[in-house]
């Protein structure tokens, strides 16, 4: 009896089963557009969500306020030096001016109702 030794050949698959090399992605003009502007839309977002909202100081930005009926023959002037003997007549002018919407200090009538600050 003799004995022979058979190898068999590695396996491969065959070249019918074998998928092409994917083709490189490229970006067209307008998808790097989309791309850019979908990075600034997350920055923003996230300046947003990141950025601290304003601090409150406890400072008081509006003047409280009371309401004055201005009196025959009275002015502003007249009107400053009751409310606020101390002040600057012309800082409080203003702020009435200001708090009451007036086009100019003589705009008032008598029996007019004005909103002054409180000092």
């Amino acid at each position: 009896m003799s004995t022979a030794t058979v190898t068999a050949p590695p396996y491969r698959r065959p070249a019918t089963t074998r998928r092409p090399a994917p083709a490189p992605v490229r970006l067209t003009r307008r998808g790097r557009i989309v791309v850019v502007l979908a990075m600034l839309a997350l920055a923003m977002v996230g300046f947003a969500l990141i950025g601290s909202p304003a601090v409150s100081t406890g400072q008081t930005h509006h003047t409280a306020a009371h309401t004055v009926v201005i009196r025959g023959g009275e002015t502003l002037w007249d009107l400053a030096g009751r409310i606020a003997p101390d002040a600057d007549p012309r800082v409080v002018i203003s702020d009435i001016v200001d708090l009451n919407n007036l086009s100019d200090a003589g705009s008032i009538r008598v029996g007019q109702e004005l909103y002054v600050p409180t000092y």
